[in-house]
């Protein structure tokens, strides 16, 4: 049976990687050198394949059809879209398998996700997807959210999500060794008056919850609270649900940089996860 072996969030501005030396120096080595810590964990503990979830950013779907979920079953997909973001494009080596078995059985589980066999992958997974892996080798299933367009599904829905994704993933019937990935948020605002607005407090006490397991605090936001943050905050449904996938273990906060060169705040969190610590 496979197991997850790895499971974190981090924030996935754009700027990270087009814009890397825009940040103060003493920033960008915090929150790197967190992402460092997570890319050596998962060496040491032999990750050989991942599930990424990330907000759709209109890249492959638009408003005549966007679904909340979308899983990704290809033998490849195709990323960054960006031209100007400093990653090299590739073709990202899928998981057939693991994304198919992670479909049937969150459809068992009462979700209805969509499915495509080619994705386009842009800086919402790859920013977060290179520093794991920057050889690109690491087979991904990609997990596209709906974290941008209402009507949004609800972060408790999200969170149930997480919980029948965790259990798909260990009851796919390989012994695979599997990195579970949130990427995305914090605080930050799109195409708004208020782009460049960082909201530490709130990402503050979004953060303190999750370390100290109060997340039912944290499934009772409702949109128009998490907008108060950002309509790109809406983001922290990533992190939500690898909670979910994770449960019942909690959060380490390895790092928060408010970056407003990058306009977001800025966080990497590692969840305890069964039978690893």
């Amino acid at each position: 049976m496979a197991q997850i072996v790895l499971a974190y969030c981090a924030s996935h501005a754009p700027m990270m990687a087009a814009a890397r030396d825009s940040a103060p120096e003493d920033q960008r080595d915090r929150f790197f050198g967190a992402l460092d810590r997570i890319r050596q964990e998962a060496r040491e503990r032999g990750v050989q394949a991942c599930v990424v979830l990330s907000n759709e950013h209109f890249t492959n779907f638009f408003l005549e059809n966007f679904p909340q979920i979308c899983i990704g079953l290809g033998e490849r997909n195709w990323g960054p879209t960006e031209p100007w973001l400093e990653i090299a494009k590739a073709w990202i080596p899928g998981h057939p398998a693991l994304g198919e078995h992670i479909t049937r059985r969150t459809i068992a589980a009462g979700f209805d996700p969509a499915f495509s066999h080619l994705l386009e992958l842009d800086h919402g997974v790859m920013t977060v997807y290179h520093e794991l892996d920057p050889s690109m080798l690491l087979p991904m299933v990609p997990i596209v959210q709906n974290c941008a367009v209402a009507p949004l599904m609800p972060v408790r829905r999200w969170y149930a999500f997480g919980k029948a994704l965790g259990e798909a993933v260990r009851s796919f019937p390989e012994p695979l060794r599997v990195a579970v990935v949130g990427a995305g948020g914090l605080s930050h605002h799109v195409g708004t008056p208020t782009v460049g607005d960082i909201d530490e407090e709130f990402d503050r006490w979004f953060l303190d919850r999750l370390e100290q397991g109060r997340i039912e605090e944290l499934l009772d936001l409702t949109d128009a609270e998490i907008e108060l943050a950002g309509n790109g905050a809406h983001e922290i449904r990533s992190w939500l649900t690898v909670a979910g996938a994770a449960a019942p273990g909690t959060a380490r906060t390895l790092a928060y940089e408010p970056v407003y060169p990058w306009i977001t705040g800025m966080a990497v969190s590692r969840f305890v996860t069964a039978g690893v610590s």
